[in-house]
């Protein structure tokens, strides 16, 4: 790793934890270099806003939660093992904040092209390539009836994001409401690709 993407990381590190304290319309720049040590010039040699270290940190972030999702799918499991195994991380996942802090930025951003920028990043990262692999694999050993996989991801998606950003919303954050909800709707979603 070179040592401007250290920095890089190192800035990032220190802008989340500032936004995880004060969410990301609360932090400033100036609160990131008193985190960071990094002077404000330091800061903008590496980055030209804030907004710009929020993608980075956000980049960073969908990276190592890809690379760990990944690792928990074992190449010997069924298409219908590695869909469950991806729900039980999705429930763990739900509860950091950093998908409050994500939702926070695309609900006070008025600026479409950095708001494009974070779908292109959640997409370019997104489980839904995951998905489509792991439906696909169902399709092939005749798992799952023959049917759009990359529709079918698309509706993995939807749901699971729809659950978990209703959860992050709610007043009573049950983790074990969660799990059942999100439980049941794999149930549903697997009977309904089910090639028996």
């Amino acid at each position: 790793m070179l040592k401007r993407d250290v920095k890089k990381d190192s800035i990032a590190d220190a802008a989340m934890s500032c936004f995880l304290a004060s969410g990301y319309s609360g932090t400033s720049v100036d609160n990131i270099v008193k985190a960071s040590g990094v002077s404000k010039g330091g800061i903008y040699w590496h980055f030209k806003s804030k907004e710009e270290i929020f993608l980075y940190m956000i980049e960073k972030w969908l990276h190592e939660h890809k690379r760990e999702i990944q690792s928990r799918l074992s190449p010997d499991d069924s298409a219908t093992a590695k869909l469950n195994k991806f729900v039980d991380f999705a429930v763990e996942k739900a509860q950091s904040p950093v998908y409050a802090l994500v939702h926070e930025f695309l609900m006070g951003s008025r600026d479409k092209s950095i708001f494009n920028q974070i779908i292109n990043l959640v997409d370019n990262y997104s489980e839904e390539n995951i998905i489509t692999v792991i439906i696909n694999q169902g399709i092939e050993n005749g798992e799952f009836k023959p049917l759009d996989a990359r529709a079918a991801s698309e509706i993995f998606r939807a749901v699971f994001d729809g659950i978990i950003i209703r959860w992050n919303h709610s007043q009573n954050k049950d983790i074990s409401a969660l799990r059942r909800i999100a439980k049941t709707a794999i149930h549903i979603y697997l009977e309904g690709l089910s090639n028996r």
